[in-house]
């Protein structure tokens, strides 16, 4: 168990489970079969409507996620306050790409090899994605680094700095909670450096974000 302490006076938080290699690559073998499927099993209305939930409740406890942050974080109460609102607004963010953005038509019909013909492309997830999170934005951080991946169809496997873990899981809490998959997000603790440098180099990895 790694132990979360506050780094203004060392005051004991919370534990939280490590994982040795083995529940590692359980992790990743499962996450990369779902990844496989290209987002066809989670379509972008059902994405919407979660991240919508997830938005909401985010706004309803700006206060205790503040808190939270600031107590494993370190940082101002008052600058914690604006770290949540602002991942509201990336979540906010994710859904108006979510519902405008699309793929691109390319000119046809312009000479005797296209003639009669119609091309556009498509845009689809990138697959299994890795998240590694910094310790100084312990909230905001991990929205900007699994909202956009979770809005995308991808599958993210998330790992948050050892000293501000706690942020995180209520993330994927409420995540869940708004009526996320738990097979679209995991939390990965390796024990040890050498176990998260593996992780890393894990060849079944599509995207990596640091």
């Amino acid at each position: 168990m790694l132990e979360v302490k506050s780094p203004w006076d060392k005051k004991f938080l919370d534990k939280v489970s490590q994982n040795n290699e083995k529940d590692i690559d359980k992790i990743i073998e499962k996450a990369s079969l779902i990844a496989n499927n290209k987002g066809l099993d989670f379509k972008p209305s059902k994405r919407i409507e979660v991240l919508k939930k997830f938005s909401k409740k985010i706004k309803a406890n700006i206060d205790e996620l503040a808190v939270l942050a600031a107590s494993e974080g370190g940082k101002p109460l008052k600058d914690s306050i604006i770290e949540i609102k602002r991942g509201a607004d990336g979540v906010d963010s994710c859904i108006e790409v979510l519902k405008t953005e699309t793929g691109s038509v390319i000119p046809m019909d312009i000479d005797a090899a296209s003639e009669s013909r119609v091309a556009f492309t498509q845009k689809e997830p990138i697959g299994l994605v890795l998240a590694i999170s910094a310790f100084n934005h312990p909230f905001n951080l991990i929205i900007h680094q699994i909202i956009p991946a979770i809005a995308s169809g991808c599958v993210v496997i998330v790992k948050p700095a050892e000293d501000t873990p706690l942020s995180c899981l209520k993330i994927l809490e409420m995540l869940y909670e708004s009526g996320l998959p738990t097979n679209r997000c995991y939390f990965v603790m390796p024990e040890s450096l050498k176990l998260a440098t593996k992780l890393v180099k894990d060849e079944r990895l599509d995207f990596f974000s640091f």
